[in-house]
């Protein structure tokens, strides 16, 4: 695995930084240590309207297409906020581990994040905005594969 030594900027709309600030510290409060790591994301975020948010860029309510550790497979799914999540159950809580690794993060960039329970360091790499969920093979050069492929 590929060390990450500087960690990539991030972008956030308002109104999704509004949102999640009052998410994390309310789970802050109530002891959720995972509310740490979004927090601290939302403290070195750079925050723009929502119409000036650039299309490469991870927001909720965006699908976003990552791979983990360099593993051969490109996965999908849409970023949503955590009570979003009974409308959504297949989709990203962005107060996961891995759903604030990838908030704000353009197409190409790599985030450390680790899971509390297992404190295994993972790096996720984005490699595409929009589309619909996948969790397929890549081509040789990093694309998708075809479905059915």
């Amino acid at each position: 695995m590929h060390a990450v030594h500087e960690l990539p900027p991030i972008t956030v709309t308002t109104l999704d930084f509004d949102r999640l600030v009052v998410f994390g510290l309310d789970a802050y409060l109530r002891g959720d240590r995972q509310a740490d790591f979004l927090l601290s994301e939302l403290k070195r975020a750079t925050v723009c309207p929502p119409r000036a948010l650039p299309g490469e860029v991870v927001s909720v309510h965006r699908w976003v297409r990552y791979r983990l550790d360099e593993e051969p497979t490109v996965r999908g799914q849409l970023l949503v906020h955590p009570v979003d999540l009974s409308d959504m159950p297949d989709g990203l809580s962005v107060a996961s581990p891995l759903g604030t690794a990838l908030l704000g993060l353009r197409v190409g960039d790599r985030m450390p994040f680790h899971i509390d329970g297992t404190g295994t360091w993972h790096v996720v790499k984005v490699e595409g905005i929009g589309g619909h969920p996948v969790d397929e093979p890549a081509a040789d050069r990093g694309a998708l594969a075809p479905r059915g492929a």
